[in-house]
Parts: structure tokens; C-alpha cells; sequence
């Protein structure tokens, strides 16, 4: 296989990935590189030199085991493995107390059986109670939401920002992929006297997590000042509807 002149300086470039191709054995032509010759040629016929295709080795990803069937340069490993949806999924509960991983059919039962106080509430349209939100430091409230055969995992964390400020930020995350998520919607409502306050988003995969999905703000983010606006004695009411697209 030849490359035409202008691969020439590219060829030069990556030289330290040199591969010939096999156009000398196919043509029962030596493949030595003369001393005159750049990198990137073959000495052919009558001595000219004639360009040859290089090309950068390629890996197989470390979860090829799991189904992931592409080939890469080890410089792109690293950004594919960490968004690859076929690496294993991790407890889906915020904080970094629970170190479990494992497939996605293992993710309710793990809930179930490690995360017992997670309550779950059937259909689409539910009310998340999140009590005691004048807790000191950050705190994490969490439920489960059924419906559409499909489980969502509602997400209500408070962190201080910084010293004396506190925010509140909810997120809704699927049990599933990527993929999956984008049939779904959801929307959450703070409802007070004569106020409202709604987000609506596409729920996230629970591969991509809550700490993903805060950093990028995209999830309902409000401050104490606000969260009093709402909340009854201390009890915040986020109603939750989930719906298809």
C-alpha cells in the first residue's frame, strides 16, 4: 500500500510508529532503508525510495471481557475507559462510603439487600419528603421512585459551599444506561405560598452519578434562603414526575 508525497511529513512525524505494510512482499521487492532515505520510505525498485504507510498500534479496551469491542491508541484509552458503558457500575448511593461494583442487573438487588433505609414509592407522580434540612454539615437524602418498569434513584444533597453558605441541589438518576435514559424525563416542583419553583431534565444515568451531574449543574440548585421558602418545620416536599419521551 503507498501513501502519496504529501503523507510525507506526517509520516516523518511519527516515525517511531514505522510499519511496513507488506507492498515489498507482495512485489518480491527488498525493504531496506537507505542511508538518503527519510523515515517513512522503502527502497524499491532501481533503488528509488517509495513512501510507506505507518500507522499507530492499537489496544483492545481493558473491558473487552464485558462486550466492548473497540481497538484504540493507548493515549485515547484512558478518556473511552472512563465513560465506556461497558465497565462496571458502581453503588449509585452518594458519598464514598460504599465501595460495590458490578453489572447493571446487580444494581437493585445490591440496594435492597446494602441500602435498606432507601424507601421506594410507586408511580410516576410522587412526592420526595426530605426531613430535618437544617442539619448541620452535608447531608444526603435519597429514594427510589418505580414506575415504567424502570427504577429512578431521587437524589437531595446539601453541601456548604463555603463557610456560612449552603446549597441544595436534586437530581433524579436511572437505573439503566445511557441510552435508556434519554426515553425519559422528569421534573421536579417546590410548591409554597404562591410560589413555585420547577426544573425539568433529562434523568442521568446512574453511570454517570450524582457528583457528575452537580458539577455540571444539571440538576435543580437552590440556597437555605430558598429552601425556607418552601419547607414546612424543617421538611422539604420536592413533588417528582417521571415521564416518557
Amino acid at each position: 500500500m503507498l501513501c502519496p508525497a504529501s503523507c510525507l511529513p506526517l509520516l516523518r512525524d511519527l516515525a517511531q510508529w514505522r510499519c511496513l505494510l507488506g507492498w515489498h512482499r507482495q512485489h518480491g521487492v527488498s525493504a531496506g532503508v537507505t542511508a538518503g532515505a527519510g523515515p517513512g520510505s522503502e527502497v524499491g525498485v532501481g533503488g528509488m525510495n517509495r513512501p510507506v504507510c505507518l500507522t499507530k498500534p492499537q489496544h483492545g479496551s481493558k473491558y473487552a471481557s464485558a462486550g466492548c469491542l473497540l481497538s484504540l491508541h493507548h493515549s485515547e484509552k484512558p478518556d473511552h475507559e472512563e465513560v465506556c458503558e461497558f465497565r462496571p457500575y458502581t453503588c449509585p448511593c452518594p458519598g464514598a462510603s460504599c465501595k460495590w461494583q458490578g453489572s447493571l442487573e446487580a444494581v437493585m438487588p445490591h440496594l435492597m439487600h446494602a441500602h435498606k433505609s432507601i424507601t421506594t414509592l410507586q408511580g410516576e407522580d410522587i412526592v420526595f419528603l426530605a426531613t430535618d434540612i437544617n442539619l448541620p454539615g452535608a447531608v444526603d437524602w435519597v429514594m427510589m421512585q418505580s414506575c415504567f418498569g424502570h427504577h429512578f434513584m431521587l437524589v437531595l444533597e446539601k453541601q456548604e459551599k463555603y463557610e456560612g453558605h449552603q446549597q441544595f441541589f436534586a437530581v433524579v438518576l436511572l437505573i439503566g444506561t445511557r441510552k435508556q435514559a434519554e426515553n425519559f424525563a422528569y421534573r421536579l416542583e417546590l410548591n409554597g405560598n404562591r410560589r413555585r419553583l420547577t426544573w425539568e431534565a433529562t434523568p442521568r444515568s446512574i453511570h454517570d452519578g450524582v457528583a457528575a451531574a452537580i458539577m455540571n449543574s444539571d440538576c435543580l440548585v437552590f440556597d437555605t434562603s430558598i429552601a425556607h421558602l418552601f419547607a414546612d418545620n424543617g421538611n422539604l416536599g420536592i413533588n417528582v414526575t417521571i415521564s416518557m419521551c
